[in-house]
């Protein structure tokens, strides 16, 4: 088979389209012919080194495409069947993966492949933080750094199909404000603007950015309310966050790795990725998938989710 492998940290120069060895499912495991690839900020930052990473590394940590065989003990699935996964050990740059059964779902009938594809880790990681760590109730009102973006933007859908009150977004541009809009926000606000976002007034705050992101985070939090860490796109420093100001102001931290969770409670993948590709094949979640491109031209994506480019989620075509 063929796969985009990580030969060097050159760039995104450093991937190289190459023949692999094709990998067998393991005890529990089931193999995916791959149609669609995924593409996240991660697998950027794993590309130029920004985020550690071992060379000869497959990025892609989502993938549909169909079953192509079933490893032993794997009784819910069938050869053929077509589906979308988690990978938590990456590998979705290639023709065939290997992934555990319990994080493979089937695609529902009115979804597309392409778009079933994009679906698996942001919108899982938000209905899973939210539903786990976030302690969330119908009713609170939520605050979404990088409001646009794939996974920000999945934020604000599961926040609405849980029940939110109000949701708002801070985001980098006006442009971006338009596109919040669009969303569904109730309001954004520009990320270099903070202070114009009020103290003492949301329940939840969801920071896939870090550095500034954080800082503020307690002082528009109120009494009771939530910081959710879900990631450091700024790729800025670690921030400290006053233990007292906790304690005082009855305000928490906590943070959330949808692969790390998943590792802990398998069993929670499969019914979060069902609900999650049945809520946008009707409708409930809106995912926009904003560019599709050849597992050949995957520079250009990558290189464009790293710069703040794109929104929404992109994806590479595998065959």
């Amino acid at each position: 088979m063929h796969a985009l492998i990580i030969n060097r940290h050159d760039r995104f120069d450093g991937l190289e389209y190459a023949e692999v060895e094709t990998p067998l499912p393991a005890e529990g495991e089931v193999s995916i012919d791959v149609d669609f690839a995924g593409v996240g900020l991660i697998d950027a930052l794993w590309t130029t080194g920004r985020m550690p990473s071992r060379l000869g590394r497959i990025p892609g940590l989502e993938v549909s495409g169909s079953i192509r065989e079933l490893g032993t003990g794997v009784t819910d699935l069938t050869v053929g069947q077509k589906v979308a996964a988690i990978l938590p050990n990456t590998g979705g740059f290639a023709e065939v993966v290997c992934t555990p059964a319990s994080l493979v779902a089937e695609v529902p009938n009115a979804l597309a492949m392409d778009l079933a594809s994009v679906v698996p880790i942001n919108t899982v990681t938000a209905h899973l933080a939210l539903t786990t760590v976030a302690r969330f109730a119908a009713g609170e009102s939520l605050l979404i750094h990088a409001g646009v973006g794939g996974l920000g933007s999945q934020f604000a859908q599961v926040a609405r199909a849980l029940g939110a009150g109000r949701v708002d977004a801070v985001v980098g541009t006006d442009a971006k404000k338009e596109i919040a809009r669009g969303f569904g926000y109730d309001n954004s606000y520009l990320r270099d603007d903070l202070a114009a976002i009020p103290e003492d007034f949301y329940d939840i705050v969801v920071d896939p950015v870090g550095g500034k992101a954080t800082e503020d985070a307690f002082r528009v939090l109120r009494s009771g309310g939530r910081l959710i860490r879900v990631g450091n796109a700024s790729q800025a420093e670690d921030v400290a966050v006053n233990s007292t100001q906790h304690w005082l102001q009855n305000k928490t931290t906590a943070g959330f790795n949808v692969g790390a969770w998943l590792a802990a409670h398998p069993e929670e993948g499969t019914e979060s990725l069902r609900w999650s590709l049945d809520s946008v094949a009707n409708g409930t979640i809106r995912v926009d998938l904003t560019d599709v491109a050849n597992i050949t031209d995957a520079a250009r994506l990558l290189e464009a989710l790293e710069t703040g480019q794109t929104t929404g989620k992109v994806a590479l075509r595998v065959r």
